[in-house]
């Protein structure tokens, strides 16, 4: 984007956009319209225009701003509050100069949608499904483990787990499939089934935190807080089963799934019973957990899934917005997200109205916000005739040479540094 200039500077500039009538061009969709400011007031603002394309903006599109201030092109977003001319918008963000990208990002129409294949990104086994996915595709490494054979690796793990639990087992799903309660929730969900201490009666919470590996509360709750049935069993029922096993005698309890790709293939469990009045730490499921991790690692170098076919994915994500130079688009799926890597390169199928666009790309950002997946795409190489196609379409103009020499909004490239 560049960089954000400071509340003071913005507001000195804001303000000189009106007293000197500075000239703003606005970009939305296809429109590109040039004007005035008349007012600004805190982040409300007041755009005119002679161009009668304004009339056509509606209330709840963003708007793209650009102007060129001391020879330094700026530029920043606001929303239209009240249609018209003048327009009203409100300011979304900071104003930004010292442009760095080449082109401008829109939002795609929707006739814009993009679809790719991983090669051989799919495992398929006879075991049960789960929600969560682990990749193996590089080598696993861990301190509490020495993964250089089977049987070492076995002996590791129960030498040290008799030293926090009474009682210790690794059960596959080879030759079964889940039975139990606790067998099906953490299949379902690739979570551990945590009870640390049989006394307390309950689940641990969402806030808690071993949350992000174990199966909390809110797996039986609405997002109003109250109780939902999951896998056949509410939350008073879960807590009750809890109260038994205490009554049972036993004082601890963990099923922690072993996730190959896709599938939950086992599980470990430990207990501790009443020969051993301890509770279980959030450093007992860490271990546990890292344990099942280093297992399917194992298992799958030694060759206990030889025979597993491989099949192309292919993934369907949705584009927030695009420029002639890449995109930007989301996926939920953590399954994508393992096997497309920064800086990895993928071959995109962009499909703009009638035509498809084949465009080797590569991932030069990604993050996670809210269990979505996203993930910045830049262009590598393109046909010459489908780069005009694609500039055209998105932008709604042909190709120009000023395209070519300058960047977003007009701005001169950025200087190289040597």
């Amino acid at each position: 984007m560049g960089t954000s200039i400071g509340r003071i500077e913005q507001e000195f500039i804001l303000s000189n956009l009106v007293d000197q009538s500075i000239p703003v061009e606005l970009q939305i969709r296809k429109i590109y319209i040039k004007g005035v400011m008349l007012s600004v007031e805190d982040k409300k603002l007041v755009f005119s225009s002679s161009d009668s394309g304004i009339t056509a903006l509606k209330a709840g599109e963003t708007a793209t701003f650009f102007f060129s201030f001391y020879s330094s092109t700026m530029t920043f977003s606001a929303k239209i509050i009240k249609e018209g001319n003048p327009l009203e918008l409100y300011m979304t963000g900071d104003i930004y100069k010292n442009l760095k990208r080449k082109y401008v990002r829109v939002k795609p129409d929707r006739d814009i949608s993009l679809t790719f294949i991983l090669q051989n990104a799919k495992v398929i086994l006879d075991f049960p499904k789960t929600q969560e996915y682990e990749s193996f595709d590089s080598e696993v490494f861990s301190a509490n483990f020495e993964s250089s054979d089977i049987q070492s690796l076995i002996a590791e793990f129960k030498g040290k787990a008799s030293k926090i639990s009474s009682e210790n087992k690794i059960v596959m799903f080879r030759s079964r499939i889940p039975e139990t309660f606790e067998e099906k929730i953490i299949t379902e969900t690739g979570k551990c089934f945590f009870i640390s201490d049989t006394a307390a009666g309950k689940l641990p919470d969402k806030k808690s935190r071993v949350a992000k590996i174990s199966i909390t509360s809110h797996y039986f709750l609405n997002r109003d807080g109250t109780e939902k049935p999951f896998l056949g069993k509410t939350l008073r029922q879960v807590d009750l089963d809890i109260r038994k096993k205490y009554g049972q005698g036993i004082n601890a309890e963990m099923w922690c799934p072993v996730i190959y790709h896709e599938y939950v293939i086992g599980y470990v469990y430990l207990v501790n019973k009443k020969n051993r009045l301890v509770s279980f730490t959030e450093e007992d499921l860490s271990f546990c957990k890292d344990f099942c991790r280093v297992l399917a690692y194992v298992l799958d170098k030694q060759g206990y899934f030889d025979g597993k076919k491989k099949e192309n994915n292919l993934f369907k994500p949705e584009i927030i917005d695009i420029s002639a130079a890449g995109l930007l688009f989301t996926h939920s799926e953590k399954r994508l997200s393992e096997l497309l890597g920064l800086y990895g390169d993928v071959k995109l199928s962009l499909k703009m109205g009638q035509r498809k666009l084949q465009i080797l790309s590569r991932v030069m950002r990604k993050y996670e916000y809210k269990g979505q997946f996203f993930y910045g795409i830049q262009f590598l190489e393109i046909e010459p005739e489908d780069f005009r196609f694609l500039f055209d379409y998105v932008y709604g103009r042909s190709f120009t040479d000023d395209d070519d020499r300058l960047w977003e909004g007009g701005a001169p490239p950025p200087e190289l540094d040597l």
